[in-house]
């Protein structure tokens, strides 16, 4: 017996040493999570490329993409020539009547170009504008995205590793509940003693069931996230996101996301459609030139030659067409007031956005800060629980304490584990809220 003691003593020393003198040391987990047999094996940046050709919130935000693009076509196509055919057939009686602001003809052909419209071109670069704004919108969903799958995978990773841990302990606490309870029936230890013994067991019991429901959802939101089959079981790898640098500051990490975030960028692309729109309403004061042309083939049963003195079945009319606003006061104004209220708005969200990253990344870098001392909080009590356990071993071995110390060491000791590996995640997971918010993220899992 004393030989497999002293095993366990060498080999719990020896996962603690290699705990200690890893790198990073906050982050690392030093126990394989338990993956389901024969599942898929599935990386993080795997992970997160599935999500990024499969999300569903991508998907919709592309569309949204691809109907800014068409949009901004269409404001673009009354600068590129349009020509139509059609008929304006007709029986005539008396004087031949225009059909649809047309002489009746057998065909004609008819085309519209604008040529010089300060209204409609910049309504034009306001869709140009738009447009790219919607394409970074699609850049900040992807970062959105690539964020959820990465916090996803961290959570299920860290409960698949801390349930193990949960089932020991409950085992332990219900050693100790078997313990204490014969203990009280010999008169060792008051009643209140096994009630105690028996609501920690319970309450174990529940906190395991509880971790076992959260890691079906985990895998469900995971599947769900990278568009992998709900059937399909999943294996995955120890995930790591990266410490940051020694030498980044608050200042510079503030600066890189307003550089880098997609949002930000968005809705400066915003401002400056707004301004394009306010120059719109304010070009509407000004003349408008457009190309005209008319082709139309005649038939003398509508009466031409009878009220006209020449009668000449191919008629071609091409020029320009040059109209000047007289007086549109009243409307222009009150549009024009309208876009500049817009443009204040678009400037205003746009403030409040920059505002708002600072804030989050100021918040954030201390949760970093306040994650990373209770990271080494947690070690040390893994590290002390760890070497109480190994006492409590000796001491058993010599006689000096009762099974039920023993149980309770180990429960001790699970509980510590349980306790690093969510110091571990937490931390993670605010170093994963600076990345988004930088606009780094993607390319960190790649």
């Amino acid at each position: 017996m004393k030989k497999n003691i002293a095993i366990a003593l060498c080999g719990a020393w020896a996962l603690l040493a290699a705990l200690g003198s890893a790198p990073n040391a906050g982050a690392q987990e030093t126990t394989p999570a338990a993956n389901p047999p024969g599942a898929r094996r599935l990386t993080l940046n795997e992970a997160v490329s599935l999500a990024l050709q499969n999300n569903r919130e991508v998907l919709l935000s592309q569309t949204d993409v691809a109907r800014a693009a068409a949009a901004h076509k269409e404001a673009l196509a009354v600068f590129r020539p349009e020509i139509f055919l059609g008929s304006g057939l007709a029986a005539t009686k008396g004087f031949p009547l225009s059909i649809e602001g047309s002489a009746p003809s057998i065909f004609q052909v008819s085309t519209q170009q604008s040529l010089i419209n300060p209204n409609l071109r910049n309504q034009e670069r306001q869709a140009g504008e738009m447009a790219r704004a919607a394409e970074k919108s699609l850049e900040q969903k992807r970062d959105d995205v690539a964020a959820q799958t990465v916090l996803a995978y961290l959570d299920l990773d860290r409960s698949r590793r801390s349930v193990e841990y949960l089932r020991a302990y409950t085992k332990s606490l219900a050693e100790s509940e078997q313990i204490m309870a014969e203990r009280v029936a010999a008169g060792l230890d008051t009643p209140i003693e096994g009630a105690k013994a028996k609501l920690n067991a319970a309450r174990s019991r529940s906190e395991t069931v509880g971790v076992e429901s959260g890691i079906s959802l985990l895998e469900f939101t995971l599947r769900d996230l990278t568009g992998i089959p709900q059937s399909e079981p999943v294996s995955l790898e120890e995930p790591r996101v990266p410490a940051l640098p020694p030498d980044e500051t608050l200042d510079r990490l503030i600066a890189r996301a307003m550089e880098n975030n997609e949002g930000i960028k968005a809705l400066e692309d915003e401002v400056r459609g707004k301004e394009f729109a306010v120059k719109s309403e304010q070009a509407t004061y000004w003349p408008r030139v457009n190309l005209v042309g008319q082709y139309g083939l005649f038939s003398d049963i509508n009466n031409f030659s009878q009220y006209f003195r020449k009668f000449s079945r191919n008629n071609l009319t091409v020029g320009i067409s040059i109209m000047v606003p007289l007086f549109t006061r009243y409307r222009s104004s009150a549009l024009a007031s309208k876009a500049d209220a817009e443009l204040e708005a678009a400037k205003l969200r746009l403030s409040d956005a920059r505002a708002g990253i600072a804030r989050q990344i100021r918040q954030v870098w201390g949760e970093v800060e306040r994650q990373a001392a209770a990271q080494e909080v947690a070690k040390l009590e893994l590290e002390v629980a760890r070497r109480s356990l190994d006492v409590v071993l000796a001491q058993f071995e010599d006689g000096r304490v009762n099974r039920l110390a023993v149980e309770q060491a180990r429960s001790q000791e699970n509980q510590s584990w349980v306790g690093f590996f969510q110091a571990n995640y937490q931390a993670e997971k605010a170093r994963l809220e600076l990345l988004r918010l930088s606009g780094e993220i993607r390319a960190v899992f790649h």
